[in-house]
């Protein structure tokens, strides 16, 4: 499955993280889609960056950029969750890494 605009060409893509700045997705997350077992969101650059911020300063854990959009989604699904519930955000990959684009990006 590719971003593709009207006339199927494939869209450019664009993300703050390298690792997500890719055009298309893999047959496995087109069949979980299909099935409905999982339910694809997004997060712009400063959603992403913000969450990496409010982890960073919060946690003191830095996570790398592909990981900030999760906890995006974990930073705003969670006010909707009831106070017992669990929420399990994966952390692949270092913030290290990073560390010049977020400067930049953050003013820092």
């Amino acid at each position: 499955k590719l971003l593709q605009d009207e006339d199927g060409q494939v869209q450019e893509a664009h993300s703050i993280s390298a690792g997500l700045d890719y055009p298309g997705v893999g047959p496995e997350h087109c069949y979980l889609q299909e099935l409905g077992l999982v339910n694809y969101t997004s997060a712009t650059d400063t959603e992403a960056l913000n969450a990496l911020k409010t982890l960073a300063e919060t946690e003191g854990i830095i996570c790398a950029l592909e990981s900030a959009h999760a906890m995006h989604y974990a930073i705003t699904r969670a006010p909707s969750m009831p106070l017992d519930g669990i929420l399990i955000v994966n952390l692949s990959g270092r913030g290290d890494k990073d560390m010049e684009t977020i400067i930049r990006e953050l003013g820092l």
